[in-house]
């Protein structure tokens, strides 16, 4: 799985479990990246149980780290685009 893909995937979980969440994805380099979530914080448990599983995955038989940082959107507004 390329960077790309790995961000799609995780993004459309995060999607899922939080269907409101806004998502903003820093690419660190071309096996890094990051993807910040805001969304209410009553999701960040749905966000992280439907993800965590697949970054470890990846992390560890790919060598892609994907990072995924979940904000309160109520106290975290996400930055402009």
């Amino acid at each position: 799985m390329t960077l790309e893909e790995a961000i799609v995937e995780i993004s459309q979980r995060v999607s899922t479990a939080s269907p409101g969440a806004v998502l903003r994805v820093t690419r660190v380099s071309d096996e890094e990246a990051s993807i910040r979530a805001y969304a209410p914080l009553s999701d960040e448990a749905a966000i992280k149980e439907a993800t965590l599983d697949l970054t470890i995955q990846l992390l560890t038989s790919e060598g892609i780290d994907v990072q995924v940082l979940v904000y309160d959107i109520t106290t975290s507004l996400p930055p402009e685009e």
